[in-house]
């Protein structure tokens, strides 16, 4: 077996395991722990292969009382981990709130799931976590660049770090390429591929650049920070596991990373809330009430809930652009999204639409419209939304000239 410095870590970037191990709770997990020479490794026991590893981030824990359902997403992501027959969850930033500084609710938490280890790192909301802050035993802080070795293969944690690159932390280490496939952990913005910005916090937090990638060359990088997850081939982000607010929308999902093939899978996430929003552009058209119809169901039929879950579910609706029938239009709105509770009550959002009874604008419009439609264009993430490229197109077709 290859020890982390022959596989080219940098002695002083190794940082010894804190806390006790636990010999009775890795051996129910299938796995051993041996300490060889100041470091850890963490290798499977005969009949027990520990290679697949959970990962979650930005649960952003406050007190139960405060955000219960933060807690119960998390605890649905660890029961989850535990009935798949994982043994390790990482967490990557973000665990708890900014000035927040009590854990015993998340020490008991701990406590359910005793053969569960977590593999922790600060993120910007709580970059002060340190190990003695956690009395837990299955929970690992890496306050610090730290290599640690999962299911046979080397973990680089990165804590977030102000006002550096995941690159820069990574090149003060002394840390050279790695000769067998590893892995990333860190907190902090993409800047790529497709960035997704994170809409409760602008500005670029601890960046991982494209050119990382190519110095370094991780197989897998997992990181937290950005709430509603982008896709990219090696950068994997598991979101948020509870919506903090209606900008985080859709099912929650935590990821499964499989070190034996470097597979990542996504996992939902049963959660006490769901949020969804709907923007709605509209082109005037003799048959724009029941084709709204048509596209609403449609909408709602994408969310993929179920029955029983409807009533978890939180929105928000806005429609926009131009229209030959503004009542009926806020009819059909009404109805279809009646069963439905509105985010604060709030109904849908009428402000930004119009009523145009211009037939030929009407017409320039519809043909717009339709032609958006066809183009073979990658709408969204980097790029506009096709409803973005739709709303601006009839601003033109209808201003004043």
């Amino acid at each position: 077996m290859r020890s982390p410095f022959q596989a080219g870590w940098d002695a002083e970037s190794l940082i010894h395991r804190t806390g006790p191990l636990r010999p009775s709770s890795w051996q129910d997990l299938g796995s051993w722990a041996r300490v060889q020479g100041g470091w850890t490794v963490l290798r499977p026991e005969e009949g027990g292969m520990m290679t697949r590893i959970a990962v979650t981030a930005d649960v952003h824990l406050r007190s139960r009382g405060e955000h219960p359902e933060r807690f119960n997403a998390l605890r649905d992501v660890m029961e989850k981990t535990h009935s798949l027959g994982i043994g390790a969850l990482i967490i990557a930033g973000d665990l708890f709130d900014k000035n927040f500084q009590s854990y015993s609710e998340f020490e008991a938490l701990c406590r359910e799931f005793p053969d569960l280890h977590l593999y922790i790192i600060p993120g910007n909301h709580d970059p002060g976590l340190q190990g003695r802050h956690i009395v837990s035993s299955n929970a690992t802080i890496y306050s610090k660049p730290s290599s640690v070795e999962l299911g046979s293969r080397p973990f680089l944690f990165l804590p977030y770090t102000d006002g550096k690159t995941m690159g820069e932390v990574i090149a003060d280490m002394g840390w050279k390429p790695s000769t067998e496939p590893w892995a990333l952990v860190g907190h902090g913005d993409f800047l790529g591929g497709t960035r997704e910005p994170n809409p409760l916090e602008p500005g670029v937090y601890m960046p991982l650049l494209r050119a990382d990638l190519q110095r370094f060359q991780p197989r897998v990088v997992l990181l937290g920070h950005i709430h509603d997850p982008p896709s990219h081939p090696t950068v994997h982000y598991p979101g948020s596991p509870c919506s903090l607010n209606i900008s985080e929308t859709g099912r929650r999902s935590f990821l499964v990373v499989d070190t034996e093939g470097w597979d990542v899978s996504s996992h939902p996430i049963d959660t006490d809330v769901l949020f969804f929003r709907e923007t709605l552009v509209l082109v005037p058209h003799e048959q724009e009430a029941p084709r709204l119809r048509a596209t609403v169901r449609e909408r709602i039929r994408a969310w993929g809930i179920s029955p029983s879950e409807r009533d978890k579910v939180r929105i928000r609706v806005e429609a926009s652009g131009y229209v030959r029938d503004r009542s009926a239009v806020a009819a059909v709105l009404e109805e279809e999204f009646s069963d439905f509770t509105f985010h604060k009550d709030e109904g849908p959002n009428y402000d930004r639409l119009s009523v145009s009874v211009d037939i030929q604008l009407n017409a320039i419009a519809e043909k717009v419209r339709a032609s958006i439609q066809e183009l073979e264009f990658s709408f969204g993430g980097d790029e506009p939304t096709e409803e973005d490229a739709l709303h601006c197109a009839l601003e033109l077709i209808y201003s004043e000239r």
